[in-house]
């Protein structure tokens, strides 16, 4: 199944390779702010498109941040 760049399923497998990369065992403010700061970089400064669908894409990855965050406190 292809994933599109901005869905909300993109930002959560984006999070979750990041800590796979960086061998991160749990997810802490820290490293989500690090991730956040560069996919938002990637949103505002390297993805060419309308303005609706980069704040769109931001949208989708506020709720992918949240849906890891519940998830965590869940575990």
């Amino acid at each position: 199944m292809t994933v599109l760049f901005g869905t909300v399923e993109y930002f959560e497998r984006a999070i979750y390779n990041y800590l796979n990369e960086n061998q991160l065992k749990e997810i802490s403010e820290d490293s989500l702010y690090v991730i956040t700061s560069k996919l938002k970089k990637e949103i505002l400064d390297d993805f060419v498109c309308d303005e609706r669908i980069r704040l769109e894409c931001l949208e989708n990855l506020k709720y992918a941040i949240s849906m890891i965050t519940q998830n965590k406190e869940a575990v």
